[in-house]
């Protein structure tokens, strides 16, 4: 995954390891709080179109948070004036934040200047990149082009009513990720290296995730008063975390995955985006996953629509898909029988969610999928190529 630098550049040179800096760790405590703000909304309705809406959303917010997340890990040098950019970003993502709190449907025209705006900075950004760093430029404007056309399509969505407004939202978004990224990388006479630290960051957004999910859980058995049907949901509920931790930072998760693309040249740096992208099923599978959890420990209490077994089973195969793809992103070796329990938790979170289980019966189920996964994870773990 691409950065240029040279005397002066401002530019962080690709000599030495790189690690997350105090910024970008602050920063994503902003993305802490719309992931909440997100997982509220999908818990107050976890209906299909709570999904679809859920769904939407946390792509635009993911969108954001890796975005910027990956121009520091190209071109960011940690210096006073290249943290203000990053500071008037997270002001717009906390903005975006408190438009979600009744959802987007009164706040649509402000949600939509607010991101319209946050892309313009990032073209921005690497538009003063690309004017400064000669070797960086044509793919700096490539970047650049993507997120200002991203950018129109967000301000034109102003035009039109719902719901043909979010579908402009959605081609935005569809836009800029084609053009900043993959082809800026195909089509720039020259690309820029740096010392990637981007699976570090994936990573510790996973935990941002992770985190919500265990908030879900705690929620759930506060709710409802400490009911031992709820508590045992709750421990159940935790389970699947832990699981999902262990499974993700014991293969899914490499920290070299970023440098070994960057080495191998711009082949596998293009398709390394199927590695970030993936990502976005992983979040919003596992946020998906604690609100499940926090529904099911209500429907344990006091009844309820039944409809905390499927949201658990359609998040654990989005789950497995999203590491589908991140495998496939850096050609990992998966050993056989990881496949086949992979493939098995997803058959039987799909029939334990559909069965008409009781809460507390499906949230065990999926647990005890999760630890024989994680189990056989642990004693068969995955092959990255190098």
């Amino acid at each position: 995954m691409g950065g240029a630098g040279g005397p002066g550049s401002g530019v962080r040179v690709a000599a030495t390891a790189r690690r997350s800096s105090w910024l970008e760790l602050f920063f994503d405590l902003v993305f802490v709080v719309a992931v909440f703000e997100l997982g509220q909304l999908l818990n107050a309705d976890p209906t299909l179109h709570g999904v679809l809406v859920f769904a939407g959303l946390i792509t635009t917010i993911w969108w954001l948070w890796f975005s910027f997340s990956y121009f520091a890990d190209l071109f960011d040098d940690d210096r006073p004036r290249s943290r203000f950019p990053q500071l008037t970003a997270m002001l717009g993502v906390l903005a975006l934040a408190a438009s979600l709190d009744r959802g987007v449907a009164d706040d649509a025209v402000r949600y939509a200047v607010i991101y319209g705006l946050l892309l313009v900075l990032l073209g921005a950004l690497y538009a003063v990149v690309g004017w400064h760093i000669p070797e960086a430029r044509e793919f700096c404007w490539w970047n650049a082009a993507g997120f200002l056309s991203g950018a129109s399509l967000w301000f034109a969505s102003l035009a039109v009513p719902t719901p043909a407004r979010y579908v402009l939202w959605g081609a935005g978004l569809a836009v800029n990720a084609a053009l900043a990224g993959p082809l800026a990388y195909a089509r720039a006479g020259r690309a820029p290296t740096q010392q990637s630290h981007m699976p570090e960051r994936l990573g510790l957004f996973t935990i941002v995730v992770l985190g919500e999910a265990v908030l879900a859980v705690a929620n759930g058995i506060g709710e409802t008063g400490w009911q031992p049907a709820a508590v045992a949901v709750g421990i159940g509920g935790f389970v699947i975390a832990c699981c999902i931790w262990w499974v993700y930072f014991a293969s899914t998760f490499d920290a070299e995955a970023g440098n070994r693309a960057v080495r191998a040249g711009r082949a596998l740096i293009i398709r390394s985006y199927l590695y970030a992208y993936g990502h976005l099923l992983v979040y919003g599978a596992i946020v998906a996953s604690g609100v499940a959890v926090e529904v099911a420990a209500r429907e344990a209490v006091h009844g309820g629509h039944g409809v905390a077994g499927p949201l658990l089973g359609g998040a654990q195969l989005v789950l497995m898909l999203g590491c589908v793809i991140v495998y496939r992103g850096f050609d990992v070796r998966v050993r056989r029988r990881v496949m086949v329990a992979q493939a098995g938790l997803v058959v039987a979170a799909v029939l334990i969610g559909l069965g008409g289980l009781p809460p507390t019966v499906t949230v065990a189920l999926v647990a005890l999928a999760w630890v024989v996964l994680a189990l056989i994870e642990w004693h068969a773990p995955p092959v990255w190529r190098r």
